[in-house]
């Protein structure tokens, strides 16, 4: 009885960790060019502290990502992605950046 108890008590506790993470979904235009921008642009919001996933499409230029709402926004992952060289529909890569990319990522010719 004791052990049942106490096996009830630990799926109460681990529901209740588990329930406290306000997972959210969000998506937001990146500009990028290849396959090489669906790497960097994927790779740098999975980065952000609280991104559980992201994905990238090359033909619509929408991130969809899933974050925890208690770690982190979608202005932060905005942020870093202009950080990284990419214009997202909030924040604009720095010139000097930009201008660092690969050739074939240089979206605003």
């Amino acid at each position: 009885m004791r052990k049942l108890v106490l096996m009830f008590a630990a799926t109460v506790c681990l529901a209740a960790n588990s329930a406290s993470a306000e997972e959210a979904q969000d998506s937001l235009k990146v500009e990028g060019s290849c396959g090489m921008c669906k790497k960097r642009i994927e790779k740098t919001a999975a980065a952000v502290e609280g991104v559980t996933a992201a994905v990238w499409d090359q033909k619509t230029k929408s991130l969809r990502f899933d974050y925890d709402a208690d770690k982190t926004t979608p202005e932060a992952v905005s942020k870093a992605l202009a950080k990284s060289g990419h214009d997202t529909c909030k924040d604009k890569a720095d010139d000097t950046t930009y201008e660092a990319l690969p050739g074939c990522c240089q979206y605003r010719k």
